[in-house]
């Protein structure tokens, strides 16, 4: 089945250029040129993936993220000409998955891409498909996690941290390990993992859940035993 990628900028050039590498590179492709097309277009195709640029005017790529983080776990990437730092956590704060800075080839682009809709944790056939722990439940096959018995709607990001944490509950998970495992080539700020960590606990613990991502001081982050 066709992958369908959604790309919101208001840059007609750049929606142009995306398009075209998009769809030599297998996927289908359907723009927007603002933030409130963009949330239509995005309901009338339910796309595999958004590229989503930040400077759109009235209603900014970061309140658009926010706004599809409430009904999609879809990846999102996001395309800006801003490189600070900050700027990038915020974007990761507001549900973003990774973050490319203008200008930029539109190969690293789909390589982005590529790896973003091809990133999925590895298992042998034998291994778990169902972790439990306390009341926290997840389902590999369907990727679904819930609190409970109740479905918690989490990022696919989110999903595969806390894959990483339930796995085992006692192991720590080393940052470098984590932006291994759920990130693959990574070559932004190593505090992304943070930031996803910090959203997935907030969500957990604001839903009736335990307090998860218990840090281990200079070494990483284990599911804790409160759950």
């Amino acid at each position: 089945m066709t992958e369908t990628v959604l790309v919101i900028d208001d840059a007609a050039d750049v929606r142009a250029l995306l398009s075209v590498a998009l769809k030599d590179a297998g996927y289908r492709v359907v723009e927007a040129a603002n933030g409130p097309d963009g949330l239509e277009t995005y309901h009338a195709h339910q796309p595999d993936l958004i590229l989503l640029d930040i400077g759109l005017g009235s209603m900014d790529g970061l309140e658009v993220c926010r706004q599809l983080r409430a009904v999609s776990s879809a990846p999102i990437i996001f395309l800006t000409s801003r490189s600070d730092e900050v700027d990038q956590l915020v974007g990761f704060a507001a549900g973003g998955d990774d973050y490319i800075t203008k200008p930029f080839s539109a190969k690293v682009v789909v390589a982005r891409v590529n790896s973003m809709l091809r990133r999925q944790l590895r298992m042998a056939p034998e291994e778990r498909t169902r972790f439990e722990v306390g009341p926290l439940a997840l389902d590999l096959e369907s990727r679904t996690a819930r609190l409970n018995g109740e479905p918690i709607h989490l990022t696919r990001t989110e999903f595969d941290l806390l894959t990483c944490l339930m796995e085992n509950p006692e192991r720590v998970c080393t940052r470098e390990s984590l932006l291994t495992r759920v990130w693959g080539e990574w070559y932004g700020d190593s505090h992304v993992v943070e930031v996803h960590m910090s959203r997935l606990r907030n969500k957990i613990t604001s839903a009736g859940g335990p307090k998860v991502g218990a840090v281990v001081r200079g070494v990483g982050w284990r599911l804790g035993v409160e759950a």
